[in-house]
Order: structure tokens, then sequence, then C-alpha cells
């Protein structure tokens, strides 16, 4: 999982679920019970550790993962010291016959310091696997601050010590809690353990209450501790939306958790957010739902990566847009619309994989991939099979694999079943890179009496896929809707009697197949300049900061490695050929795509602002041309890092700390859409 920053968090939320999970080694033990107890140090950065570990009768060999920096004192075993090794991070040891469990001290130091420059790439953690500190103490389950075994538990209790009015919280319920003698206590007790464990703490107030059948907490600290009741409020209300849709909720608890630093992880019981993030209006009605989402999805039932990570396109789908969807159909059709923009903006024939290989985001092309494509798929799926059998398909997975894992095949299945409907041609969707990239020819319509007609053919460039492609008929008597099943070929014919006399015919109006858009399709946008694979970027005489802010600000938009030159050395083939982003507006005027949008007044001179522009090239004429236009090197710093979260605009304006416009240009449509002359009487 993982967040760019606060404000990519918001517009995109596009949350993982951040529970790493266990892979069990062939023929490793299995494990029937853990009790791990850890002291927290945050003046030290360190914590202790005790546990004991509870294994089938019969095991012998057994390796417990614990952090490389970790110290451990002894390994008990009968009341015994027993022979271990510890390197690169792994315990090694020999169970003697007749014992089955074994009991680990340790001592480790964790400090990890926060990224300052997160905005330079898509590290959802910031930098920060494991710290404890006097900020707050976040420990995630890849850091092995616990002994983790090869095998996750069948039963797992945690008790957590810390000085006194530092909370903590970790997975599973909470059995106890108190403070005494100068320190604060919790114990936690999975009933069905999940993944490795992550746990946070901090000087947090804790607010308790029980709704929809579950009893939610929030652990935030003061300064939001007034935005508690509305969390808990949303909470519940999507707990009891989310168990209609998918069946019960798979977990002991559920909480809302402020963290130190900027985050968005989604673990099995509770969700962790960065307090900025926390106090953004909206989150409560954007991420908070997707995090509850992956309780079911990728927390409660985890993800079988032999076919690829299927659960963020669908808590993406099952949360983001759905509640789009249930909001305004005009709003899904343009969030459905973004993703294809997205895609066809980022993802390039150099970094396109297909969804059987995706494993997680780690860059704007990724996440359209993963997120955005995958959610098209089950989009489509939906549109296939309807909705009753679609959602009692989630019912029947929720149901027979809880706590266990899923495949792409597996989610196939289960909407097969319930539906009664062939959906092998989806293969093509999940197992290929890319889709396919239609267009209209040779449309043409015709009158018969007091009829009409449209003839024409759906074209395909290679490589083809076979799936239904929406047409839709404007006319002089209304619209009508048509689907046609386009073949694995260059082109399909159509042929669509017309009520009226028609006006246009639109080829996938609403965005409702994933396809690749054409370039008369996408506008110019932010996204246009982190997908361009060959950007220059060129300082002008008006550039108001120096080149290492210019460097710094590619890098944040995933151009670190563009090429940075004057304009007085841009030749006129170099200029032609690439992607251009101009610090400054360039002296040379015919640099920049005719009926280039007018700079509105008060945009202009002011050391505090900043206004960043994408502009489309005229055909035939390909790529973008951007223009970074900073008031001072100050507003570079301030702003600049800001641009890249706005990917679906074209035209940003900052100034008072804050944005003061976004807008993004109209596309062409010529590849998709036909006018049709009107006839004389």
């Amino acid at each position: 999982m993982r967040l760019l920053t606060v404000l990519s968090f918001l517009v995109v939320t596009l949350l993982a679920a951040a529970s790493p999970r266990i892979a069990a080694a062939t023929g490793a033990p299995a494990v029937l019970s853990q009790e791990i107890a850890v002291s927290l140090d945050p003046p030290r950065h360190e914590l202790r550790g005790e546990s004991r570990i509870v294994f089938a009768p019969g095991s012998r060999a057994v390796r417990l993962r614990l952090a490389r920096e970790a110290r451990v004192a002894s390994v008990r075993c009968g009341g015994r010291d027993l022979p271990f090794t510890f390197r690169s991070g792994a315990i090694d040891l020999e169970l003697p016959p007749g014992e089955e469990s074994v009991a680990v001290s340790y001592r480790a130091s964790f400090n990890d310091q926060v990224s300052r420059h997160p905005a330079a790439g898509e590290d959802p953690s910031y930098g920060v696997n494991a710290a404890i500190g006097s900020e707050g103490t976040f420990l995630g389950g890849g850091a092995h601050w616990y002994p983790v075994p090869e095998q996750v538990p069948a039963s797992r209790t945690i008790t957590i010590t810390a000085p006194a009015g530092i909370e903590a919280v970790t997975f599973g319920a909470r059995l106890s809690r108190e403070t005494s003698g100068g320190a604060t206590r919790s114990k936690w007790q999975e009933a069905r353990p999940v993944g490795g464990l992550s746990l946070c703490a901090g000087p947090y107030l804790v607010e308790e209450r029980k709704a929809a059948g579950v009893t939610l907490y929030s652990y935030f600290y003061r300064d939001n501790a007034e935005l508690a009741p509305r969390y808990l409020d949303a909470a519940a209300k999507y707990l009891t939306l989310y168990q209609e849709l998918f069946g019960p909720y798979p977990f002991e608890k559920f909480a809302v958790v402020e963290n130190f630093f900027p985050t968005g992880y989604g673990f099995p019981s509770f969700t962790l957010l960065g307090g900025s993030v926390i106090r953004l209006p909206f989150i409560v009605d954007t991420s908070l739902p997707h995090e509850i989402a992956h309780s079911w999805w990728g927390n409660g039932i985890d993800v079988d990566l032999s076919e690829g990570n299927w659960c963020e396109g669908l808590v993406t789908y099952l949360a983001d847009y759905l509640l789009k969807e249930r909001r305004s159909l005009a709003e899904a059709a343009e969030y459905r619309r973004q993703l294809l923009i997205d895609y066809a903006s980022l993802v390039t024939p150099e970094n396109e994989f297909p969804l059987t290989a995706f494993v997680s985001r780690n860059d704007p092309p990724s996440r359209a991939i993963g997120y955005g494509k995958a959610a098209m798929v089950f989009h489509m799926i939906r549109s296939r099979v309807g909705d009753e059998p679609f959602f009692a398909a989630l019912k029947d997975l929720a149901r027979q694999r809880m706590y266990r894992s899923a495949t792409w095949s597996d989610l196939l299945r289960a909407f097969a079943q319930r539906s009664g409907k062939d959906l092998s041609d989806f293969r093509a969707l999940i197992e290929r890179k890319g889709g396919a990239r239609l267009s209209l020819d040779d449309a043409r319509s015709s009158q018969h009496g007091a009829a009409w007609q449209v003839v024409g053919e759906v074209r395909q460039a290679s490589p083809y896929f076979a799936q239904g492609v929406p047409l839709r008929l404007e006319t002089s008597a209304g619209a009508l809707s048509r689907l046609i099943p386009v073949s694995a070929r260059q082109a399909t014919p159509f042929d669509v009697a017309a009520p009226g006399e028609p006006r246009r015919l639109l080829l996938d109006p609403d965005a409702e197949i994933f396809r690749i858009l054409s370039p008369g399709e996408i506008p110019a946008t932010v996204n246009s300049v982190k997908g361009a694979a060959n950007l220059i970027g060129v300082v002008t005489r008006g550039c108001r900061t120096d080149r290492g802010s210019l460097r710094a600000f590619l890098a944040s938009l995933s151009q670190g490695r563009a090429a940075i030159v004057d304009e007085s050395e841009l030749g006129p083939e170099q200029a032609a050929g690439h992607d251009l982003l101009f610090c400054g507006v360039p002296a040379d005027a015919s640099l920049l795509p005719a009926g280039a949008e007018p700079v509105p007044p008060g945009e202009t001179g002011q050391p505090d602002s900043l206004r960043f522009t994408v502009l489309q090239r005229r055909a035939p004429a390909k790529g973008v041309v951007a223009l970074f236009e900073p008031g001072s090197a100050a507003a570079a710093a301030q702003y600049g890092p800001k641009v890249t979260h706005y990917g679906k605009y074209g035209v940003l304006f900052f100034s008072g700390g804050t944005n003061r416009r976004k807008a993004t240009a109209a596309a062409a449509d010529a590849e998709v859409v036909v006018r049709f002359p009107v006839q004389a009487p």
C-alpha cells in the first residue's frame, strides 16, 4: 500500500492493504500459538521483547525471522537454554524430541527517519519501515520487530507496555488496557491471525463505541481528537454498507489510528492515517471506505500473487468508484473516463505489463495498471453478469475463502458460477498487456422510406482483443445504444437501424470498457508530462528559479532523468522531436502550440505564486509543451511538489499557500465520434 503524499492520497485514494503476509516455507512446522510481549522505550528508540511460540507436535527444525539489528538475549526450551544461530535476520534452531515450544528474549532499536522529499516517488512508507520515538511508534510487519515464524500461528496474543500515556494498538481484540506504575499496558488477541503484525503507539486520546455489530475505536493525537466522532460515525456507516454487500466483517474490531507521518495504510482490524490526512474534510468519505473495504479484500482474503494482485483494482472499484456511482451516474462515468486517460497518459510500451504481473504500486504507470485497468475489468465483469450475480459472487468468495488466499481465476470462477455466463474472454485483458485500440471507420447513414440505417466498421489496431463495444447513435427521434461484439481482428462491421435521422455516432461514450484511448481523446494534463517518454527541461530568461529547483520539480513528476538545456541551446529539430517543459515563457513564441490559453489577470509576476500549464501540440505534430512559471525560487520550492498530485488537470495556479485554479482543456474526439451531415428535406 502506499501513498505518495497527503494530496495524492485523496486524489487517487488508491491505497493498498499494508499487511505483508508470511510466506509459508515448504515443510515449515505448523504453529499452534504465539504470545508476544514488547516494552517500548521511545527516548532510546528501542524495544525489549519476549515471545513464546508453540509448534505442532513432532516439529524439529525451526526458523524465525527477526530484524537484523536485533540482539538475541536467549532462546529457551523446557526451562533450558537452547543452541541457536542468528544470522542475516534469521534464528535457526532444533527442537529437542518431545518439546514443542520455544521462548525468545531480545532487544532491538528502530529509528527510520521520515523522508524529507516524499513527493519524488510513490513510496507509501515515506521511508519508514519501523520507528520508535517521541513523535510516535510505527512498527511495520515487514520490519520483523518480533520473532516471525514461517507459518501464521493458529492463535496469537500481543501485550504492549509503554511509558504512561502512550497508548498502543495492533491487530485483534483489545482484551485489557490500564495505566499503573508509570506504564500503560494493553493486551490484544486475534481469533484468526492473518499476516505479519504491525504495531502503532503514541500519546493518543482513545474513544470507543459499538456500531454495525463491531467494536470501533479512534486513537487520535490531542490536536485531532475532536474529529473522532466524525470518523467513528463514518466507519459505522461504511461497515454497515459493506457487510450488506460482502457479508460479516471478518475481524474483532475496527480502529482509526493516527500516524505521525502521512500514511494511508489498511491493516487487519485498523487503518493508519497521518495526522495531516485526517484533517482533510473529505477523507472520511474517500480513503476511509477504501481502507474498510480492504478488510475483506486483501486483509481478510489474501492475494495469491501467482496470478497477480487483484485486490487493489477490486477495492478501487468497490470503494473509490462505487461510492461515486451511488451519488451520480455522470460522476461515475467521469471517474471511468479518467482511469482510461491516466492509463493512456502514463503507460507506454516500455513500462507496460499484464495484470498477472502486478504486485504493488511503485510508480504512476504501475498504479494506472494495477488499480485503474483492474478496476475497469471488474466494471466490465459486473456489466456482463449483472448486479445481483456480481455482488452475490463476492459474498460467496468472502464466505468460502476468508482467512485464505484467492487468485484472479478464483474470482472469475465465482462470477461465472453465479451468473451462468462464460467469462473466459476476460482472461485476455488479465493475462495480456494493454487493451484494444478502437476507432470508427466508413460510418454512413442512408434513408429507406421512413426508416434510417447506419452502417460502418469498428476498427482495431493490433494487438487484437475480442469484447463487446458500446455504440450510441443520436438521432432526431432520440438516442439508442447497441453493444457490438467486436472480434479479435482488424475490422468488425455493424448495422444499426435508426428511429430518426442520424446526428452523431459515438464509440464507448461513457467509458464502459477498458481500451487504449486514441491521442485525440486525451487532454493535455500533468499526467501527460509524467508519462512523456522523451521530455526536455528548458530554462528561459524568464525562469525565476535555479536549475536545482527545476531538476527537483522534474523529479517530482517522475522525470528526474530528463535533460535540461537553455532555450538558446534548443535546436528546431530537437524541439520538434521532444516533449518540452519550459521554466518561464520561451522568447521564441513559435515553440508554443498555436492557440495557447491566455494568462488570466493576476496569475503572473507575483513572488508568492506558481502557474503550471500543459498544452497539446496541434496535429500532425505530437506531444505536449508545459510551462512551469514560479514567481520566485521560494514559490517553486513551496508549490512545485504539489503539482504532481493534480494529475488530471492541465492548468494550475497556486498562491497564498493553496491552489487557486485548476482546469483541463477539452480533448478532440475524431476517431470515436462521427457527425452525420443533415439531410436536405
